[in-house]
């Protein structure tokens, strides 16, 4: 499915009308190759890969509206971003505060909006005392972690403190150090000198490893986190030697929780060998897991984490988030962006956080996760034979389609039950993992009514892609 999945060619449609959704028109929309075969013109190829469903605007803060009269329950928060909501009123008012003064850039000047927004960040920081450092995008922050690790270790170990230990899997974002402290080998083919001080161990999680599942025999807390060590082992570095650990607070390929006790024993390794532990927040962050962020799950606290997606509820916002200590290693006007703390960008920013507070969005996110988990559950017992798992926390749930025992992938049947899914009503985001995995991730704001009904059309496209596809066996 990356980038090749969905063809410019309409599919008749039976017509929707309810109080969350409409359908009038064949899906894709025939009137809508146009602007697609212009943005295929201009842009890259790889940008391409996203089910053909045009956005236009928004009603309710839950429905994507097309310009041909349909509407679509949004159960991507665009690649879970819009936890607030599309087009939230308290953000756009913010924004348009800003823009009525004008002023659309300060570059490192001090604003009343940089302010704010550095403030609102570190409020919701469980790391005392902490700073914020605002970029433009999650990728940027990845980078600005792994560099302040690095300096930190030949700090305080000498030049061979210089080892990043990251996940396999994990995404970390699509820049140089991102994808090299990335766990997906196909991202990184490109670079040809990889940087043999990083590399990856296996993310403990239930779905590829019984040692880490507790319903098989072999499993352990000890077992699960000796992996990581033997891997260390097995590349002929020093505990002493490494300089940080990066990791995903949840495996985004499954939303799948990490286990607290190997997040608990994480914490104890790093503190015992002085070693910088990295959280990547940039999908599970910002109420979604039901705390303010995913870490806070596991009762530790990481050195670094960062920050994006859902912080600014649409606007092009990241940080780094991190003991003062840490944050203030470099000189003035050593580690700076161009785009740091944008006045636009910043107000958005403090107004989506005060949003996200005052609605009590980490109680909704909890509440609203496990109608999303006894519906997926029950979708999951009636077609065992299509879907292999389904995981998730909070408002961040996956269903994987691949064979129960094998785990062998069927791509073809995740396409399909997407594109039933744009017929029924309901966006999504590309499924990943090879294609077989689809994320639900609907704003934390939809109502629970909206929710429920766009859990039915799903469970409808499975249905009718079951009906229309062969076994997988």
């Amino acid at each position: 499915m990356n980038g090749q999945g969905f063809e410019m060619e309409s599919r008749e449609t039976k017509r929707i009308e309810t109080k969350h959704r409409r359908i009038v028109t064949p899906i894709p929309v025939p009137e809508s190759f146009e602007i697609i075969k212009e943005m295929q013109k201009y842009e890259p190829i790889s940008n391409a890969g996203q089910p053909l469903i045009v956005w236009d605007h928004t009603e309710d803060g839950y429905k994507v509206c097309d310009p041909y009269g349909n509407k679509f329950i949004d159960f991507s928060s665009g690649v879970m971003i819009t936890n607030a909501g599309h087009g939230n009123p308290k953000i756009i008012d913010a924004i348009k505060k800003t823009l009525d003064k004008p002023l659309l850039c300060a570059y490192l000047h001090p604003t009343k909006e940089r302010v704010e927004a550095a403030k609102a960040i570190c409020s919701v920081s469980p790391i005392p005392d902490s700073k914020a450092f605002m970029l433009s995008a999650g990728t940027e922050a990845v980078e600005a972690a792994v560099k302040i690790a690095r300096t930190h270790g030949k700090m305080v170990g000498g030049p061979a403190k210089k080892v990043i230990v990251s996940f396999e899997g994990a995404f970390h974002g699509r820049t140089l150090a991102s994808q090299m402290v990335g766990g997906q080998p196909a991202l990184k083919d490109w670079i040809g000198n990889l940087d043999p001080d990083i590399f990856q161990a296996p993310w403990p999680n239930a779905y590829d490893h019984e040692w880490a599942n507790p319903t098989k025999p072999g499993f352990s807390d000890e077992k699960m986190f000796q992996t990581l060590l033997d891997t260390i082992d097995a590349h002929g570095v020093e505990y002493k030697n490494i300089a940080g650990i990066i990791i995903e607070s949840y495996y985004g390929n499954l939303c799948y929780p990490m286990p607290k006790s190997y997040a608990k024993n994480l914490r104890a390794f790093c503190d015992k060998y002085d070693i910088v532990l990295m959280m990547d927040e940039i999908q599970i962050g910002c109420c979604r897991s039901g705390k303010w962020f995913g870490f806070e799950n596991y009762d530790i606290l990481p050195d670094l984490f960062t920050t994006a997606k859902g912080l600014s509820g649409g606007l092009p916002q990241s940080a780094l988030v991190g003991r003062r200590e840490l944050m203030d290693i470099y000189a003035p006007n050593t580690m700076t962006s161009t785009h740091s703390g944008s006045p636009v960008a910043s107000a958005g920013t403090a107004a989506n956080i005060k949003f996200l507070k005052e609605h009590n969005m980490c109680q909704e996110a909890l509440r609203k996760g496990k109608i999303m988990e006894e519906k997926l559950k029950a979708l999951w017992k009636q077609f065992p034979e299509r879907i292999s798992y389904v995981s998730g926390i909070g408002m961040a749930w996956a269903v994987t389609y691949a064979e129960a025992d094998t785990h062998a992938i069927h791509p073809e049947f995740a396409l399909e039950v997407t594109k039933k899914c744009n017929e029924n009503g309901l966006t999504f985001f590309a499924a990943v993992g090879a294609g077989i995995t689809m994320k639900l991730t609907p704003p934390l704001t939809i109502p629970d009514d909206a929710l429920i009904e766009g859990l039915e059309a799903y469970a409808t496209a499975v249905a009718e892609a079951d009906a229309i596809m062969p076994a997988y066996k």
